[in-house]
């Protein structure tokens, strides 16, 4: 994460100048939360895969999409048309098919 944080600034400030960097300190509080809690995830998935076979903590891991489909049709409004419908069945099928 400190890597990508290095690659990316630059790229930002040469991209977008000085006004590539929010100065609004609840724009900072909630990137340093994101980034807390991403971390966060990265760890609990780490622990899990020492605690269960890495190939279905990753088949588990995918269901975080449904999650993302979920969020952004409830939070956000956007239309859960048959394409997310049938990738998320597919998702669903697919952490299923772990467990035979």
């Amino acid at each position: 994460m400190i890597a990508a944080a290095v690659v990316y600034v630059p790229v930002i400030l040469r991209l977008r100048g000085p006004g590539g960097v929010p100065r609004v300190g609840r724009v900072w509080g909630i990137g340093l939360v994101a980034g807390a809690c991403s971390f966060a995830a990265y760890a609990f998935v780490v622990w899990a895969m020492t605690q269960a076979p890495i190939a279905l903590v990753a088949a588990v891991r995918e269901t975080s999409i449904l999650v993302a489909v979920l969020i952004g049709w409830l939070a956000f409004g956007k239309g859960l048309d048959r394409q997310k419908l049938a990738a998320a069945l597919l998702i669903v099928a697919g952490v299923g098919l772990t467990r035979i």
